[in-house]
C-alpha cells in the first residue's frame, strides 16, 4: 500500500474493503505502534464484520489515548475530529 492509498483510506474509512484490510494488517505487522493504521484496520474489520474484530478492538484500545474518539470513529458513518483539542 502506498501513501496515496493510505491517505485516501484515512479520508473515507467507510470504503475500506477486505483487500485494504489485509494491506493494513501488513502495515501493522511491520509498524506495531502505528495508531492510525490500527484504527483504520479496526474500522475495516467492523465494516467487513470480521470475527477478528473483538480481539483487535482490545488491542487498539490499549494503544489509544482517548477511547471516546476511537468509539466515535468506529461507530460513526462519517467521522470528524473534535474541535476542542
Amino acid at each position: 500500500m502506498n501513501t496515496k492509498k493510505f491517505t485516501k483510506l484515512l479520508q473515507s474509512p467507510q470504503n475500506i474493503n477486505s483487500k485494504d484490510t489485509e494491506d493494513l494488517n501488513t502495515i501493522i505487522k511491520e509498524y506495531p505502534y502505528f495508531q492510525a493504521a490500527k484504527s483504520i484496520y479496526l474500522k475495516g474489520l467492523k465494516n467487513n464484520e470480521s470475527f477478528k474484530y473483538n480481539a483487535q478492538l482490545k488491542n487498539t484500545a490499549a494503544f489509544t489515548t482517548d477511547r471516546t474518539i476511537l468509539f466515535d470513529f468506529i461507530t460513526s458513518t462519517e467521522f470528524s475530529e473534535p474541535s476542542s483539542l
